[in-house]
């Protein structure tokens, strides 16, 4: 059994798994104990980047969760599913005569208005909680799912091919956490007056992560003892669009044992930030030490994260 590396391996998530799946098999490489998890669901029919967070890396998981995130997503016109994907039972189907004349234009037109920031219901068959229950165990069982309309963002949003013949548009996103594929492709239809299903998706990136820093589920389960942890982005590697300043030695312990770090000029221009945002720490390796806010003045920090 490997020792216990800190940090993410981001996963190819193959389909048919869903993300606790995946994060299961990650933990039984791991010493028993260790603290695993992920940094934003796929659903299990779709594939892609999936970062799983092992060790301290856990503590920076809301941070991981929040970025955006990438898709390649196959949308097919003509039939809308309770499920909003290709895994649920149809429950309308379009006319035929509107559906023949559905075409590439039509769906550009129909995606430049969902480009920004805007309200989005998320699908009955999600993971979003009603009164304490998944709000996908209340539609299996036949409830009525009433979601509330949530604000997500599409930062870009194009048509990248369109078939004719079996009306499927594949489309590339870039979107804010907490935004459904799924809900894209039923609004989409809505907005066309043509019934619509994701029938085939892709997370092509995660934050700072892409499909090249990707590794098979095969390839983590299979490495030798010795290969398993140079799989991992070390905890040096994450949040890395962050402003980071370097601490001496002094700093350092300063930062681990909760007292203000007080900073050398050079390192105060490192920390001119947004009220409320933080900055890595680094160590004069390059390691992560913590994550700290500045003070006021900006002539110091508080590690209020500390990964050591």
């Amino acid at each position: 059994m490997s020792a216990a590396p800190d940090g993410v391996l981001v996963v190819d998530k193959p389909e048919g798994m869903t993300s606790h799946d995946v994060v299961a098999a990650v933990r039984r490489r791991l010493p028993r104990g260790t603290k695993v998890g992920h940094t934003g669901t796929l659903d299990p029919f779709a594939t892609g980047v999936l970062p799983v967070v092992i060790g301290k890396a856990t503590r920076l998981s809301q941070f991981l969760t929040a970025s955006r995130k990438r898709y390649r997503a196959c949308v097919t016109f003509g039939v809308a599913t309770d499920s909003g994907d290709r895994t649920g039972a149809p429950i309308e189907t379009a006319n035929p005569a509107a559906l023949e004349a559905l075409d590439a234009a039509a769906v550009e037109r129909v995606l430049a208005t969902l480009v920004g920031a805007h309200l989005q219901v998320p699908p009955a068959h999600s993971a979003k909680k009603v009164e304490g229950e998944r709000a996908y165990t209340l539609a299996r069982r036949g409830d009525v799912v009433d979601l509330p309309a949530v604000e997500v963002t599409a930062h870009a949003l194009s048509l990248v091919a369109w078939d004719d013949t079996l009306k499927t548009a594949m489309l590339e996103l870039e979107v804010s956490a907490g935004y459904y594929v799924r809900s894209l492709a039923r609004d989409v239809g809505t907005r066309l007056g043509v019934p619509a299903h994701l029938s085939a998706l892709r997370r092509t990136g995660s934050g700072e992560w892409c499909l090249e820093d990707a590794h098979t589920l095969a390839e983590v389960m299979q490495a030798a003892p010795e290969d398993f942890a140079s799989l991992r982005q070390p905890m040096s590697a994450l949040l890395r669009s962050w402003p980071a300043i370097v601490l001496d030695a002094r700093q350092v312990q300063a930062a681990l044992a909760g007292r203000l770090v007080e900073l050398q000029p050079g390192q105060a221009a490192d920390v001119t930030l947004e009220r409320g945002a933080r900055a890595r720490l680094l160590d004069e390796a390059g390691d992560l030490v913590a994550l700290a806010r500045p003070t006021g003045s900006g002539h110091a920090v508080h590690a209020d994260i500390v990964l050591r």
